[in-house]
């Protein structure tokens, strides 16, 4: 969207120009400044008008001279998928526009994820969640994170919004990260698996490619015994002051050894069953 001479009129999607609420200083002389967001190509559904870019698109369209606009600052805000080997791109491409464009704030490009073993998964590229925190002492929050290879997103036709189950694995991480980062380090057993007992879902918007967060209220604990361990919480994902998606969820934090005994003993049963 281009506004006049640097007014603080902006779309509410927009965000702010910079880190702290104002426009980078290449972009305070005066000139007319278009806020424009890339996503990962994988979003490209998403990327329609002249507002949203695909990384490849936005790569093409300023090494060909593109945005190169007198009197116009392109200013680029970083949508889902893109990280920091895209931020770098990016930042080489912008150079060599001669100040046209620019990054609103390049430590906003490719947030860094949690460790996956945080969120028990394998890969990186399954993270769902970066900068985890605790601000009260039964609150987790995070920003969302979806790599462009993430398993959910990989093969999924869907419109310009992103896929309900993503919403629902950010929620299991994000309960998953608040034990490990808040509950079981004063715990003496090192290992836990999370079972699910209940999840009580309610999609109330949709879900699109841009910045969003997820968090996790702890309503009701048990941890009387340490090698089961029972929580009641909320989780929510939020999307620039709309709210998504809301669950009540019922789960269980087992310790390792106890989970597979149980499941060996299960599986065994399955078998029996099956094979009659």
């Amino acid at each position: 969207m281009a506004e006049p001479d640097g007014s603080a009129r902006r779309a509410p999607h927009d965000g702010p120009p910079g880190p702290a609420g104002t426009a980078p200083d290449w972009a305070l002389d005066g000139r007319t400044r278009r806020h424009v967001v890339v996503v990962a190509d994988r979003f490209a559904r998403f990327a329609r008008g002249d507002r949203v870019f695909t990384m490849s698109g936005l790569l093409t369209f300023m090494t060909s001279g593109g945005p190169d606009v007198e009197g116009c600052h392109w200013i680029v805000h970083p949508g889902q998928g893109i990280d920091g080997t895209d931020r770098d791109l990016l930042e080489a491409a912008a150079d060599k526009t001669g100040g046209v464009v620019g990054l609103v704030d390049p430590a906003a490009f490719g947030p860094v994820p949690v460790a996956p073993e945080v969120v028990h998964k394998h890969r990186q590229e399954n993270v769902l969640l970066a900068g985890v925190h605790s601000p009260e002492a039964t609150l987790c929050q995070a920003g969302l994170r979806i790599h462009r290879d993430n398993e959910l997103v990989l093969d999924h036709h869907t419109g310009e919004h992103v896929q309900g189950i993503v919403i629902i694995e950010a929620m299991r991480q994000i309960c998953i990260a608040q034990f490990e980062t808040a509950v079981r380090p004063s715990l003496t057993s090192s290992g836990y698996a999370g079972v699910w007992k209940r999840i009580d879902l309610s999609f109330e918007d949709f879900l699109f490619p841009l910045p969003a967060t997820v968090e996790s209220r702890i309503e009701e604990s048990d941890l009387g015994r340490d090698h089961h361990l029972k929580f009641r919480a909320t989780a929510a994902v939020r999307q620039h002051g709309r709210t998504v998606a809301t669950a009540g969820i019922d789960y269980a934090m087992i310790r390792l050894d106890r989970i597979d005994t149980l499941e060996r003993r299960k599986a065994d049963q399955a078998t029996r069953a099956y094979l009659g």
